[in-house]
């Protein structure tokens, strides 16, 4: 069987001395091995001293002794450890010579230490397992005490003196901890481990990573690597714990730490998924209750006073499908509105049924609609950026004024839903704003509608198609942006001598009067019934 290898300075720093010791000088040589462990007085070191030894130098110490380092650094002492504050000279003569100074706390046991040294030097491993299990000990204390993940994650950092970072399965950040010197680099850090490039190859199936053994090394830019291992529950990595530092700081202790941490925190990040479930289902039994009619009067001022949802006096629903042909799973939109809801201060509960989610969502009355609609396309604009390829439709319910008549907001929202998927609509529906197309829908099958739609459009429709041009787009921008030219043409992006340009073509090939009201008004009803109309062409055709 192999020897291990010879014990570290660094190792012994981690490992063997108070978590309090500094080092002063000479970090650049903590991976010299180590050959003894002693005691000795500055005077008597190099006598008593061999090479590889590290020494606790007892008291009196010297306060710029330049012949004590020249000896130390010709006796090729590995380094040496002082109790208290040391003064500064000192520290410069052993920077001089590249000596590896410590100072330990006040009050340390220079002989009770050098005794627990020496047990590390002689028996590395079952140090290190002690200390891996102490630090599971004391995580899942933390743990039974509901600390939380980010205490979990401090405690990890304080021990090993390293920088922490714990993601989800998604490697959005949970909990994170900084070391002092990595504080500046902290926007860095974070950007570059969310970045699923970086994550090893390894780890990036969940399922391939639950069975991998042991912490994964890598570099982080130009001088720092990283410790990441999977934090795995139920057979799945549900994340995943990193220790940063200095490529020479990160050793065997820090990879037995790490693995235990991510056990820790797996146990931890289990309870906080069963106490959601636990959650997920009470919220879903409410939602169900209102839908079904059956929480009312009584029982729904009793849910209030339990504080399973907040009495503000004005609530509204979201209901959100995937529209598109191709569309992902809809446990994926649940993760995306779950990860939206969660620890933002928004007062909502969220329900996966059938086909689609439904959001319940606590309002303030002076607000109005305004912060449901900013929720409904925050997630919308999330759900775009994760799946390009597929279309969510959303729609948003009116305000109800008390729990049961979110009935009523919910069905309003499921039908806002219902005309934003056969618009092919990528933002959001208020069910508030949708009452022309609510009755152009019910007419969508008369005849009328669509002679209507050529009588007012056909010669826009026809030019458009034969010159590929984009009149009706200029139109509809234009009523959307009540007349106005400058606005309109920021948003088609045209200068506005062409959109004075394109504007006189409408009126000529149209043969409309825009200053006309009626006029106006028969052109924005074509328009949304041309939407509708094409949208069924389309849809027939697909």
């Amino acid at each position: 069987m192999p020897e291990s290898p010879p014990l570290t300075l660094q190792e012994l720093v981690t490992l063997g001395l108070p978590p309090d010791a500094r080092v002063l000088a000479g970090k650049n040589s903590l991976q010299h091995p180590i050959g003894w462990i002693i005691s000795a007085s500055m005077d008597d070191l190099c006598a008593r001293g061999s090479a590889g030894d590290f020494a606790f130098l007892l008291p009196p110490y010297a306060n710029d002794d330049e012949a004590f380092w020249e000896q130390m650094a010709q006796c090729e002492i590995a380094g040496c450890a002082v109790i208290g504050d040391i003064p500064a000279d000192m520290v410069r003569g052993a920077e001089r010579v590249g000596a590896p100074l410590i100072a330990l706390p006040r009050g340390t046991d220079l002989r009770r230490l050098e005794r627990a040294a020496l047990s590390l030097l002689l028996d590395r491993t079952t140090v290190m397992e002690q200390r891996a299990g102490n630090l599971y000990a004391r995580l899942t204390v933390l743990s039974a005490e509901n600390a939380g993940l980010e205490a979990m994650v401090a405690l990890i950092g304080a021990t090993t003196g390293k920088t922490v970072l714990l993601q989800d399965k998604r490697l959005a950040l949970l909990a994170a901890s900084f070391m002092p010197e990595d504080k500046a680099r902290r926007e860095f850090l974070e950007n570059w481990a969310r970045d699923a490039a970086n994550l090893p190859e390894e780890l990036r199936d969940r399922k391939r990573a639950a069975n991998f053994s042991g912490a994964q090394r890598q570099a982080v830019g130009d001088s720092d690597e990283r410790l990441v291992a999977p934090v795995v529950v139920k057979n799945v990595a549900r994340g995943f714990l990193s220790l940063v530092a200095p490529a020479a700081a990160l050793g065997a202790f820090d990879a037995r730490m790490l693995e235990r941490g991510a056990s820790a925190c797996a146990l931890e990040m289990a309870k906080v998924k069963a106490v959601r479930e636990v959650e997920k289902k009470m919220r879903g039994d409410f939602v169900d209750a209102i839908l079904a009619g059956t929480l009312a009067g009584g029982e729904a001022a009793r849910w209030i006073s339990r504080d399973q949802f907040p009495n503000t006096g004005a609530y509204a629903a979201l209901s959100l499908g995937w529209a598109s042909g191709k569309s992902p799973t809809l446990r994926r939109l649940e993760t995306i509105v779950s990860g939206e809801l969660r620890g933002k201060g928004v007062r909502a509960y969220a329900h996966a049924r059938e086909e689609e989610i439904i959001i319940f969502i606590a309002l303030d009355p002076t607000r109005g609609i305004e912060p449901a609609q900013k929720l409904a396309l925050r997630i919308q604009r999330l759900a775009a950026s994760e799946f390009p390829d597929a279309r969510l439709a959303t729609g948003v319910g009116k305000i109800a004024r008390e729990l049961s008549a979110l009935r009523e907001s919910y069905r309003e929202a499921q039908q806002a839903r219902s005309i934003a998927a056969r618009l092919a609509e990528t933002a959001p529906l208020y069910f508030g704003d949708l009452n022309v197309y609510r009755l152009l829908f019910k007419l969508e099958d008369s005849p009328e509608l669509a002679a209507f739609c050529h009588e007012t459009l056909g010669a826009l429709i026809e030019y458009d198609r034969a010159q590929k041009s984009n009149l009706l787009e200029t139109l509809a921008a234009y009523f959307a942006h009540h007349g106005n030219l400058t606005q309109t043409a920021a948003a088609l992006h045209v200068h506005r001598n062409s959109l004075h340009y394109r504007m006189a073509r409408i009126g000529e090939i149209g043969k409309s009067d825009l200053d006309n009201s009626e006029t106006r008004l028969a052109l924005q009803l074509a328009l949304r019934a041309y939407r509708i109309l094409e949208g069924r062409e389309e849809k027939r055709g697909g």
